[in-house]
Protein backbone atom coordinates (compact mmCIF):
# COMPACT_ATOMS: atom_id res chain seq x y z
CA UNK A 1 0.00 0.00 0.00
CA UNK A 2 1.46 3.42 -0.90
CA UNK A 3 2.45 5.50 2.12
CA UNK A 4 -0.15 8.25 1.49
CA UNK A 5 -2.95 5.71 1.07
CA UNK A 6 -1.84 4.02 4.30
CA UNK A 7 -1.94 7.34 6.16
CA UNK A 8 -5.43 8.11 4.82
CA UNK A 9 -6.68 4.65 5.77
CA UNK A 10 -5.23 5.05 9.27
CA UNK A 11 -6.94 8.44 9.60
CA UNK A 12 -10.31 6.98 8.61
CA UNK A 13 -9.90 4.13 11.09
CA UNK A 14 -9.09 6.64 13.84
CA UNK A 15 -12.15 8.71 12.92
CA UNK A 16 -14.40 5.64 13.15
CA UNK A 17 -12.92 4.63 16.51
CA UNK A 18 -13.59 8.14 17.87
CA UNK A 19 -17.30 7.97 16.97
CA UNK A 20 -19.64 6.42 19.55
CA UNK A 21 -21.27 3.46 17.78
CA UNK A 22 -24.82 3.92 16.47
CA UNK A 23 -27.38 1.11 16.36
CA UNK A 24 -27.80 -0.92 13.16
CA UNK A 25 -31.36 -2.21 12.85
CA UNK A 26 -33.63 -3.86 10.32
CA UNK A 27 -36.24 -1.30 9.17
CA UNK A 28 -39.89 -2.04 8.57
CA UNK A 29 -39.80 -3.93 5.26
CA UNK A 30 -42.41 -5.07 2.77
CA UNK A 31 -41.92 -6.60 -0.68
CA UNK A 32 -43.61 -8.92 -3.18
CA UNK A 33 -42.68 -12.58 -3.50
CA UNK A 34 -40.67 -12.01 -6.68
CA UNK A 35 -37.02 -11.61 -5.66
CA UNK A 36 -35.38 -11.70 -9.08
CA UNK A 37 -32.03 -10.00 -9.61
CA UNK A 38 -32.30 -6.65 -11.42
CA UNK A 39 -30.65 -6.38 -14.82
CA UNK A 40 -29.57 -2.77 -14.33
CA UNK A 41 -29.66 0.13 -11.90
CA UNK A 42 -33.02 1.91 -11.44
CA UNK A 43 -33.11 4.73 -13.99
CA UNK A 44 -35.63 7.22 -12.57
CA UNK A 45 -35.26 8.59 -9.04
CA UNK A 46 -37.26 10.99 -6.88
CA UNK A 47 -36.37 12.43 -3.48
CA UNK A 48 -39.21 14.17 -1.67
CA UNK A 49 -39.92 15.46 1.84
CA UNK A 50 -43.63 14.66 2.10
CA UNK A 51 -44.32 16.94 5.12
CA UNK A 52 -45.64 14.86 8.03
CA UNK A 53 -47.01 12.15 5.76
CA UNK A 54 -49.86 11.48 5.89
CA UNK A 55 -51.67 14.66 6.86
CA UNK A 56 -49.07 17.47 6.49
CA UNK A 57 -49.53 17.96 10.23
CA UNK A 58 -48.92 15.52 13.10
CA UNK A 59 -52.35 16.38 14.51
CA UNK A 60 -54.25 16.00 11.20
CA UNK A 61 -57.69 14.42 11.11
CA UNK A 62 -58.25 11.04 9.46
CA UNK A 63 -59.97 12.74 6.53
CA UNK A 64 -56.99 15.06 5.99
CA UNK A 65 -54.60 12.11 6.16
CA UNK A 66 -56.57 10.18 3.54
CA UNK A 67 -56.66 13.22 1.25
CA UNK A 68 -52.89 13.65 1.60
CA UNK A 69 -52.38 9.97 0.73
CA UNK A 70 -54.44 10.38 -2.45
CA UNK A 71 -52.60 13.57 -3.45
CA UNK A 72 -49.19 11.98 -2.97
CA UNK A 73 -50.32 8.96 -4.98
CA UNK A 74 -51.32 11.21 -7.89
CA UNK A 75 -47.94 12.94 -7.90
CA UNK A 76 -45.94 9.72 -7.67
CA UNK A 77 -47.90 8.42 -10.67
CA UNK A 78 -46.98 11.60 -12.57
CA UNK A 79 -43.31 11.45 -11.59
CA UNK A 80 -43.18 7.70 -12.30
CA UNK A 81 -39.91 6.92 -10.47
CA UNK A 82 -38.14 3.58 -10.32
CA UNK A 83 -37.12 4.52 -6.76
CA UNK A 84 -38.61 7.05 -4.36
CA UNK A 85 -36.62 8.36 -1.38
CA UNK A 86 -39.04 9.95 1.08
CA UNK A 87 -38.70 11.97 4.30
CA UNK A 88 -41.09 12.89 7.13
CA UNK A 89 -42.95 9.57 6.92
CA UNK A 90 -45.22 8.78 9.85
CA UNK A 91 -46.79 5.56 8.58
CA UNK A 92 -45.42 2.63 6.61
CA UNK A 93 -48.97 1.49 5.89
CA UNK A 94 -49.75 4.86 4.32
CA UNK A 95 -46.67 4.45 2.08
CA UNK A 96 -48.02 1.12 0.86
CA UNK A 97 -51.35 2.72 -0.02
CA UNK A 98 -49.85 5.76 -1.77
CA UNK A 99 -47.04 4.12 -3.75
CA UNK A 100 -48.18 0.55 -4.54
CA UNK A 101 -46.25 0.71 -7.83
CA UNK A 102 -43.02 0.76 -5.77
CA UNK A 103 -43.64 -2.43 -3.76
CA UNK A 104 -40.12 -2.93 -2.35
CA UNK A 105 -40.43 -0.66 0.67
CA UNK A 106 -38.23 0.01 3.71
CA UNK A 107 -39.31 2.46 6.44
CA UNK A 108 -37.24 3.41 9.49
CA UNK A 109 -38.39 3.08 13.10
CA UNK A 110 -36.79 6.17 14.65
CA UNK A 111 -37.62 7.57 18.07
CA UNK A 112 -38.09 11.28 18.69
CA UNK A 113 -34.88 12.93 19.96
CA UNK A 114 -34.89 14.18 23.55
CA UNK A 115 -34.20 17.77 22.50
CA UNK A 116 -37.01 17.78 19.93
CA UNK A 117 -39.86 17.13 22.33
CA UNK A 118 -41.56 13.82 23.01
CA UNK A 119 -45.04 15.12 22.18
CA UNK A 120 -44.54 14.80 18.41
CA UNK A 121 -44.23 11.56 16.42
CA UNK A 122 -40.83 10.68 14.90
CA UNK A 123 -40.19 11.70 11.30
CA UNK A 124 -39.10 8.57 9.49
CA UNK A 125 -37.44 7.80 6.16
CA UNK A 126 -38.58 5.48 3.40
CA UNK A 127 -37.02 4.04 0.27
CA UNK A 128 -39.57 2.52 -2.10
CA UNK A 129 -38.44 0.70 -5.24
CA UNK A 130 -39.91 -0.87 -8.35
CA UNK A 131 -36.67 -2.85 -8.69
CA UNK A 132 -35.94 -5.71 -6.23
CA UNK A 133 -33.13 -4.98 -3.80
CA UNK A 134 -30.82 -7.38 -1.94
CA UNK A 135 -30.53 -5.65 1.44
CA UNK A 136 -32.00 -2.81 3.50
CA UNK A 137 -30.76 -1.46 6.84
CA UNK A 138 -31.30 1.38 9.30
CA UNK A 139 -28.62 3.24 11.25
CA UNK A 140 -30.16 4.77 14.34
CA UNK A 141 -28.73 7.57 16.50
CA UNK A 142 -31.18 7.05 19.39
CA UNK A 143 -28.61 5.77 21.90
CA UNK A 144 -25.78 8.18 21.12
CA UNK A 145 -24.69 10.39 24.05
CA UNK A 146 -26.46 13.75 24.15
CA UNK A 147 -23.45 15.85 23.12
CA UNK A 148 -23.73 19.26 21.37
CA UNK A 149 -22.82 17.66 18.01
CA UNK A 150 -25.07 14.60 18.40
CA UNK A 151 -26.93 13.95 15.13
CA UNK A 152 -30.65 13.17 15.22
CA UNK A 153 -32.78 10.38 13.77
CA UNK A 154 -30.40 8.33 11.62
CA UNK A 155 -30.38 7.16 8.01
CA UNK A 156 -31.64 4.34 5.81
CA UNK A 157 -29.66 2.28 3.32
CA UNK A 158 -30.62 -0.04 0.48
CA UNK A 159 -28.42 -2.12 -1.82
CA UNK A 160 -29.24 -3.48 -5.27
CA UNK A 161 -27.08 -6.21 -6.82
CA UNK A 162 -27.32 -7.79 -10.27
CA UNK A 163 -26.35 -11.28 -11.46
CA UNK A 164 -22.80 -10.10 -12.20
CA UNK A 165 -22.35 -9.10 -8.57
CA UNK A 166 -22.33 -5.38 -9.36
CA UNK A 167 -23.95 -3.36 -6.61
CA UNK A 168 -25.52 0.05 -6.19
CA UNK A 169 -26.18 1.61 -2.78
CA UNK A 170 -28.65 4.37 -1.87
CA UNK A 171 -28.91 6.25 1.41
CA UNK A 172 -31.90 8.30 2.60
CA UNK A 173 -31.20 11.18 5.00
CA UNK A 174 -33.09 13.90 6.85
CA UNK A 175 -30.50 15.98 8.67
CA UNK A 176 -30.95 18.34 11.59
CA UNK A 177 -32.62 21.67 10.87
CA UNK A 178 -31.72 24.98 12.51
CA UNK A 179 -33.35 24.45 15.89
CA UNK A 180 -30.64 25.10 18.49
CA UNK A 181 -28.75 27.66 16.40
CA UNK A 182 -27.02 27.51 13.03
CA UNK A 183 -23.57 26.57 14.32
CA UNK A 184 -24.80 23.72 16.53
CA UNK A 185 -27.07 22.38 13.77
CA UNK A 186 -24.22 22.56 11.27
CA UNK A 187 -22.02 20.44 13.56
CA UNK A 188 -24.80 17.89 13.94
CA UNK A 189 -25.29 17.62 10.17
CA UNK A 190 -21.55 17.25 9.60
CA UNK A 191 -21.37 14.54 12.26
CA UNK A 192 -24.23 12.65 10.54
CA UNK A 193 -22.14 12.56 7.36
CA UNK A 194 -19.26 11.07 9.38
CA UNK A 195 -21.60 8.23 10.35
CA UNK A 196 -22.53 7.74 6.71
CA UNK A 197 -18.83 7.36 5.94
CA UNK A 198 -18.52 4.85 8.78
CA UNK A 199 -21.37 2.82 7.33
CA UNK A 200 -20.07 2.60 3.77
CA UNK A 201 -16.60 1.70 5.05
CA UNK A 202 -18.19 -1.00 7.22
CA UNK A 203 -19.74 -2.37 4.02
CA UNK A 204 -16.37 -2.18 2.23
CA UNK A 205 -17.66 0.48 -0.17
CA UNK A 206 -15.33 3.01 -1.74
CA UNK A 207 -17.07 6.08 -3.22
CA UNK A 208 -14.24 6.49 -5.74
CA UNK A 209 -15.10 3.14 -7.28
CA UNK A 210 -18.54 2.08 -6.05
CA UNK A 211 -21.91 3.51 -7.08
CA UNK A 212 -23.38 5.30 -4.03
CA UNK A 213 -26.29 7.75 -3.96
CA UNK A 214 -27.32 9.94 -1.02
CA UNK A 215 -30.72 11.63 -1.24
CA UNK A 216 -33.00 13.54 1.06
CA UNK A 217 -33.56 16.71 3.03
CA UNK A 218 -30.09 17.90 4.12
CA UNK A 219 -31.35 21.18 5.61
CA UNK A 220 -28.20 22.59 4.03
CA UNK A 221 -27.92 24.94 1.06
CA UNK A 222 -25.36 25.14 -1.73
CA UNK A 223 -26.58 28.62 -2.76
CA UNK A 224 -27.18 30.49 0.49
CA UNK A 225 -23.86 32.13 1.54
CA UNK A 226 -24.71 31.55 5.21
CA UNK A 227 -23.92 27.85 4.61
CA UNK A 228 -20.66 28.51 2.77
CA UNK A 229 -18.39 27.18 5.53
CA UNK A 230 -20.50 24.11 6.27
CA UNK A 231 -18.97 20.84 5.04
CA UNK A 232 -22.07 18.65 5.19
CA UNK A 233 -22.38 18.63 1.39
CA UNK A 234 -19.34 20.63 0.28
CA UNK A 235 -17.01 18.17 1.96
CA UNK A 236 -18.39 15.49 -0.35
CA UNK A 237 -18.27 17.70 -3.44
CA UNK A 238 -14.56 18.36 -2.82
CA UNK A 239 -14.06 14.58 -2.94
CA UNK A 240 -15.71 14.34 -6.38
CA UNK A 241 -19.36 13.82 -5.46
CA UNK A 242 -21.96 15.67 -7.52
CA UNK A 243 -25.32 17.22 -6.67
CA UNK A 244 -27.54 16.50 -9.68
CA UNK A 245 -29.32 19.87 -9.37
CA UNK A 246 -26.35 22.11 -8.49
CA UNK A 247 -26.26 23.72 -11.95
CA UNK A 248 -29.98 24.51 -12.17
CA UNK A 249 -30.56 28.28 -12.40
CA UNK A 250 -32.39 30.00 -9.56
CA UNK A 251 -35.25 29.80 -8.74
CA UNK A 252 -35.62 26.52 -10.69
CA UNK A 253 -33.19 24.95 -8.22
CA UNK A 254 -35.33 25.81 -5.16
CA UNK A 255 -36.71 22.75 -3.35
CA UNK A 256 -38.52 24.41 -0.41
CA UNK A 257 -41.50 26.72 -0.84
CA UNK A 258 -41.16 30.24 0.55
CA UNK A 259 -43.08 30.80 3.79
CA UNK A 260 -44.04 34.47 3.89
CA UNK A 261 -45.86 34.24 7.22
CA UNK A 262 -42.74 32.92 9.00
CA UNK A 263 -40.34 35.00 6.92
CA UNK A 264 -38.57 32.04 5.25
CA UNK A 265 -37.45 32.45 1.62
CA UNK A 266 -37.18 29.62 -0.90
CA UNK A 267 -34.29 27.26 -0.21
CA UNK A 268 -32.36 24.42 -1.82
CA UNK A 269 -32.26 21.98 1.10
CA UNK A 270 -33.12 18.82 -0.84
CA UNK A 271 -30.42 17.07 -2.86
CA UNK A 272 -29.48 13.91 -4.73
CA UNK A 273 -25.74 13.29 -4.49
CA UNK A 274 -23.80 10.83 -6.68
CA UNK A 275 -20.43 9.34 -5.78
CA UNK A 276 -17.45 9.51 -8.16
CA UNK A 277 -17.85 5.76 -8.66
CA UNK A 278 -21.47 6.22 -9.72
CA UNK A 279 -20.45 8.85 -12.27
CA UNK A 280 -17.61 6.71 -13.62
CA UNK A 281 -19.88 3.71 -14.04
CA UNK A 282 -22.84 5.49 -15.61
CA UNK A 283 -21.54 8.87 -16.79
CA UNK A 284 -22.89 12.10 -15.27
CA UNK A 285 -23.39 13.63 -18.75
CA UNK A 286 -26.26 11.19 -19.29
CA UNK A 287 -28.22 12.51 -16.30
CA UNK A 288 -31.28 14.74 -16.63
CA UNK A 289 -32.55 16.29 -13.40
CA UNK A 290 -34.94 18.90 -12.08
CA UNK A 291 -37.26 20.10 -9.34
CA UNK A 292 -41.01 19.85 -9.92
CA UNK A 293 -42.47 23.08 -8.53
CA UNK A 294 -46.15 22.50 -9.27
CA UNK A 295 -48.52 24.76 -7.37
CA UNK A 296 -50.65 21.81 -6.22
CA UNK A 297 -47.81 19.68 -4.83
CA UNK A 298 -49.01 18.50 -1.38
CA UNK A 299 -45.95 19.43 0.69
CA UNK A 300 -43.84 22.38 1.76
CA UNK A 301 -40.98 20.76 -0.19
CA UNK A 302 -40.88 20.18 -3.93
CA UNK A 303 -39.71 16.78 -5.26
CA UNK A 304 -36.21 16.51 -6.74
CA UNK A 305 -35.89 14.03 -9.61
CA UNK A 306 -33.26 12.58 -11.91
CA UNK A 307 -33.22 10.08 -14.76
CA UNK A 308 -30.98 8.89 -17.56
Amino acid sequence: MPFLAWILALGRLHADLCLPPPVWRVPEISYPEDKAYPNSIPRQWVSWNLCWFPGQNPMASEGTKKRHEREVQVWIERLNPSVGVFQEVLSGEAMKRSVPQLPWQAVTRFARAEDEGAGLPPQNLAICSRIPWRDAWEVDFDLLPMTPDRPVRGFLGVEWRNKKGERWTAYAVHLKSNRGGREASSERRERAIEYLRMDWRKRKLNPDHDAILIAGDFNCSLRNPEFLKERTIRGLLVEGWESVTQDLPWPRGATVRPDEERGYPSADFDHILLSPGWKRRLGSNRIVSGVDQGADIPSDHWPVWMKW
